[in-house]
């Protein structure tokens, strides 16, 4: 502490005065940063794949659905790889949807054509209108993998 003169201590670099304004400042930027960061839209995106094991041959059932607060035209996707890196490959896509009143949804059967490891996801697109038109992608979904013998 150091001595002002007058025969009280100085409290610091501020002293009271300056303090208070300090956290006042810190309160009011705070407060300026909550009022202008984004809420996040709410959405959810599933897929299901079954069985979890086939045959060669055999057909893997995929159903997937999807919404999103943040858009108003949407179509849900369901996309495969071989094995468990490399490219996905959209296996059919859903009709669009104005999501307000229902939940994009794909619904299809794929036919294992080698042995090894297929992967399935589901991707939410958001697109301009209700007859599609540019998609963007949303939401993505975890993957599933099958085992094929």
């Amino acid at each position: 502490m150091t001595d002002r003169g007058d025969g009280r201590a100085a409290s610091g670099m501020f002293g009271r005065r300056g303090a208070r304004f300090a956290a006042v400042g810190v309160l009011g930027v705070a407060a300026a940063v909550l009022a202008v960061t984004p809420a996040f839209a709410k959405g959810s995106a599933t897929v299901s794949v079954s069985p979890g094991t086939v045959k060669v041959g055999q057909s893997v059932h995929v159903k997937g659905q999807g919404d999103s607060d943040a858009l108003q035209f949407a179509k849900f996707c369901a996309q495969e790889r071989v094995g468990t890196h490399g490219a996905w490959h959209t296996v059919k896509c859903g009709r669009v949807v104005a999501v307000d009143t229902s939940d994009a949804k794909v619904d299809v059967r794929v036919k294992a054509g080698h042995r090894g490891v297929l992967q399935f996801r589901g991707v939410l697109y958001g697109v301009d209108g209700p007859r599609g038109g540019h998609p963007r992608a949303d939401i993505t979904t975890q993957t599933k993998t099958v085992h094929v013998r």
